[in-house]
């Protein structure tokens, strides 16, 4: 709903494209750093019980958006609404994996990624509508109901077993160190377009920096609260390189295009939100295949072909965007939504079926994490190409570079271990 609210806010606010991109990057800042922290809470104490802690965070800090009294309030409450969403994402995908039988995981993470899709489906949708009865408030106050819903929900499931609270180890300065190199990129790309010196200066510090001592960091005690570890197993570092590159496209289309179109082709709020469903639509309809696939062909065949479909979409919207019919520039958004979410699923079985049950939340929260780390890329670079009155080369621009990113998306993708393969490399070991 956020994406389509956005030109609103920015009138309300009086702020240009690059200060409100900070709407988005402090979310997925948040959220990006806490989830390998929250996978580990799950793994500790249970990630049923982490979800709905999540969910109880979501509702507080929705209706105290509503309250927001200028843009950095409304910056800070987004921000903690990220919170939530870290607590609850992968703890809900390592319930399932402690839950599912590995064949059957793939189907089941489809229904699920459907099940997502549907919610960000309706969210543009539902967020338009809104914005007809009301200001973007009205939007924050829609997460209430349904959060409501799904607590009682949850609460007829079978709770998990954690290992205890000494299973848990988050290591705080190297949390610090991750949310400094997260921040110092979409520092990079607000302050290249502002023209300042001294936020470039600060941002090309504390990217490299935070690195560097999150680096130091784990060497020395040997663990961090992202655990390099996870990497050292080929589909899991394939696939979690590929989830941030999808991302990087996705994310960055489903924020540059409701601008856009509001600013450059003058639709309505309502009409611009039915276009971005158009991204949403498609992971719905897709995303259950994709996981029946996965299980039948492996993992790299639905991968593939859909790197590919995302990056056939963000070539046709470099022309489309210029003189395009709307109507080619919804086909397109399909386009990189279908791909999107057929390769979605099969990543994500990929990367929890590469390391055991017992550690399900700490793999699952640092691939959630690497989805993030796209979405932040994404809007830094929105940042620093968008002014406060982007022309269509502009979005041109953008999605010219993105043809670049999904290029290295597809290649990555054929770097995934097919399943025999696999299965032969784990007896051999």
């Amino acid at each position: 709903m956020i994406a389509v609210a956005l030109p609103a806010i920015r009138s309300d606010f009086h702020i240009g494209v690059g200060a409100l991109t900070w709407l988005i990057s402090s979310y997925l800042i948040a959220v990006a750093v806490a989830q390998p922290a929250s996978g580990r809470l799950g793994d500790a104490f249970g990630h049923l019980r982490i979800v709905q802690l999540g969910l109880v965070v979501l509702l507080v800090f929705s209706v105290a958006a509503v309250f927001a009294w200028n843009f950095p309030s409304l910056v800070v409450m987004r921000s903690l609404q990220g919170l939530a969403a870290a607590l609850t994402m992968p703890n809900v995908l390592a319930y399932l994996r402690k839950n599912v039988e590995p064949e059957r995981l793939g189907s089941v993470l489809g229904i699920n990624g459907a099940a997502v899709s549907a919610g960000a489906a309706l969210g543009p949708v539902l967020g338009g509508v809104l914005l007809l009865f009301g200001g973007w408030q009205l939007l924050f106050l829609a997460n209430v109901a349904p959060a409501l819903l799904t607590l009682w929900m949850l609460m007829r499931l079978k709770p998990d077993a954690g290992q205890g609270r000494k299973a848990l180890v988050i290591d705080v300065p190297s949390l610090a160190a991750l949310a400094t190199a997260l921040t110092g990129i979409s520092l990079i790309g607000s302050a290249f377009k502002l023209h300042s010196p001294l936020l470039t200066t600060v941002g090309w510090v504390m990217f490299p920096l935070g690195i560097a001592v999150y680096l130091v960091s784990y060497r020395i005690r040997k663990s961090g609260v992202v655990d390099l570890h996870l990497f050292t197993r080929r589909n899991y570092a394939v696939t979690s390189a590929g989830v941030a590159l999808s991302n990087l496209l996705m994310y960055t289309t489903l924020v540059a295009m409701p601008v856009y179109l509001s600013e450059n082709r003058h639709l309505s709020d309502a009409v611009v939100g039915l276009c971005v469903f158009a991204i949403s639509a498609a992971l719905v309809g897709v995303s259950p295949i994709a996981g029946r696939a996965s299980d039948r062909v492996g993992h790299r065949p639905p991968v593939f072909v859909g790197a590919i479909a995302s990056l056939v979409g963000v070539a046709g919207l470099t022309l489309g965007v210029d003189a395009g019919p709307i109507a080619v520039i919804v086909v397109l958004l399909l386009v990189i939504g279908f791909g999107t979410g057929l390769a979605s699923v099969p990543q994500q079985s990929a990367a929890l079926q590469a390391w055991p049950t017992r550690m399900a939340g700490s793999a699952s929260g640092t691939y959630s994490m690497m989805r993030y780390v796209g979405s932040i890329s994404g809007t830094a670079m929105i940042a620093a190409v968008l002014g406060s009155h982007p022309a269509t080369r502009d979005f041109q621009l953008v999605f010219g570079i993105l043809i670049a990113f999904g290029v290295l998306n597809a290649l990555v993708s054929l770097l995934l271990i097919p399943p025999a393969t696999l299965e032969a490399v784990s007896v051999a070991a």
